[in-house]
């Protein structure tokens, strides 16, 4: 009787040991699984490249010697001389000219921007501030005006462009257009004093 309550004790011990080891009568796995949405909250940032200091060193034109015919001239014995000497309608035959004493200059790839806006876009304007419209060397004066920006499709004081985004290689690059009056220069050399100012903006 003793032998039989030895055996019934050690199976009960053995079956409780496999029910919680979980061996024989297969395996028991728990689980729990979460979605996450994700949401990133990118603020208007915009980066604007520009260079600071501009010189433009225009070519020399090519010289001119025109033959105008001949003249005469009536000369006293004082010294004196008259005559049909030369006049604007004799030069109108010359080719170097800057028309009505202005000319147009684009100054390509001076401005870039790059960065994040709503509309994917930005605007950039161009001004000159009050004073820095005259370049000057002495007495001798550069005149500066109608300042213009362009992105290659877009062309005016102010412009709507694309920002491609923050990378550097996905900027956008632009340039600067402007009139240059010489009818009040007479002296070659360094003429100073004109500034623009670009803006970039969001929108």
């Amino acid at each position: 009787m003793l032998f039989f309550k030895s055996l019934t004790a050690a199976v009960c011990l053995a079956l409780f040991t496999v029910l919680a080891g979980g061996t024989a009568l297969g395996t028991s796995k728990q689980s729990s699984a979460g979605s996450a949405l994700v949401k990133a909250n990118i603020p208007e940032f915009i980066v604007l490249h520009y260079y600071s200091a501009l010189t433009l060193n225009f070519d020399t034109p090519t010289s001119e010697a025109l033959d105008e015919g001949s003249a005469d001239f009536k000369v006293s014995w004082e010294g004196s001389a008259t005559g049909s000497g030369l006049s604007t309608a004799n030069l109108m035959d010359a080719t170097l000219e800057l028309g009505s004493g202005k000319t147009s200059v684009t100054l390509g790839n001076v401005w870039a921007v790059r960065g994040f806006s709503e509309s994917g876009n930005a605007e950039v304007s161009i001004t000159i501030p009050s004073g820095f419209n005259v370049l000057k060397n002495g007495e001798s004066q550069i005149g500066m005006s109608n300042v213009k920006v362009t992105d290659g499709s877009s062309t005016g004081s102010t412009i709507r462009t694309n920002l491609g985004g923050i990378a550097k290689s996905s900027a956008t690059f632009g340039g600067v257009l402007m009139e240059l009056d010489f009818s009040r220069t007479n002296r070659s050399g360094s003429h100073v004093g004109g500034k623009y100012t670009i803006t970039a903006s969001t929108i």
